[in-house]
């Protein structure tokens, strides 16, 4: 009868021990990457996240994750999506030695306006990319700036995945890719819009993409001469958008109607015909 107990009692420590790894392994496993575009800072050890986009090191410093913004982060407060990817961010690397892969141009890209270090993070011992693990379970969306655009490609095929899974802030309606037609209730906010331009046309040397038949009211994307110039520069010509079918992120304005001025090249992506919303062809 002893024995039968004691096997018992194996048995449920087990089955706990397993329900408990279940538990745990709620993330999926970090992506790796290859970061031949950047240069390797350094190695350093990680004391604690600070919030699901930075990360104080043992030496002092503090590093922002570059490239991916998380929604519900605010100055004052932290939502759902952010806690989530605050956890993933403690159990990945807390303790933990991870190395630093920064912009090759080491006059910009490297510090933000803070002085944070601006870095892809990859944990060393597993070669997990913490941006990429954000990314994959929808706790970030891409957010590149006109002086970090490495890896964009990469990251925006990952955000994708996680969209059409539904993980994380895309099972949220709220964060949902907007159309030309619902663009409006993303107004004073960062957003994504998907739709087919209309017409493209300039107007005081800047080029507006209009979705709709009436640019005073619809929704419009500007592009302003230093981002047409890099477009240009990539064999791009916006004013040829007419007709292509775009997914365009940015900061969502009203000026006749809701207005996304296009801060880099990196912001827009051009989809292929008749699949708007499961493939993609970046720009970069």
């Amino acid at each position: 009868m002893l024995k039968i107990f004691n096997l018992l009692i194996v048995f449920l420590c087990f089955f706990s021990a397993s329900v408990g790894a279940q538990e745990e392994k709620k993330f999926i496993d970090a992506p790796k990457a290859d970061y031949g575009v950047l240069t390797l800072s350094g190695v350093a050890q990680v004391r604690q996240v600070i919030d699901p986009l930075r990360l104080q090191l043992y030496d002092g410093r503090i590093v922002q994750l570059s490239n991916i913004d998380v929604p519900d982060l605010t100055p004052y407060d932290i939502g759902d999506v952010g806690l989530a990817a605050k956890a993933l961010l403690e159990g990945m690397l807390v303790d933990k030695h991870v190395r630093l892969h920064q912009s090759k141009d080491s006059r910009n890209g490297r510090l933000n306006r803070m002085g944070y270090s601006l870095a892809h993070v990859e944990e060393r011992i597993s070669e997990g990319w913490v941006q990429g693990a954000l990314l994959v379970n929808g706790l970030a969306r891409v957010r590149p700036s006109a002086h970090n655009t490495e890896l964009t490609a990469e990251m925006l095929a990952l955000e994708e995945q996680a969209r059409q899974e539904k993980r994380g802030l895309w099972a949220d309606d709220k964060y949902a890719v907007r159309t030309p037609d619902t663009a409006a209730e993303s107004m004073n906010s960062w957003t994504i819009v998907e739709g087919t331009v209309r017409a493209s046309a300039m107007a005081n040397n800047t080029i507006y993409l209009n979705f709709g038949p009436d640019w005073r009211s619809d929704f419009t994307v500007a592009i302003k001469p230093p981002v047409r110039r890099k477009l240009v520069n990539l064999g791009i010509d916006p004013l040829q958008y007419g007709g292509k079918t775009i997914r365009v992120r940015g900061w969502m304005e009203s000026y006749n109607g809701p207005y996304l001025e296009l801060i880099d090249p990196a912001w827009i992506q051009t989809l292929p015909e008749g699949d708007e919303s499961t493939t993609f062809k970046s720009n970069n």
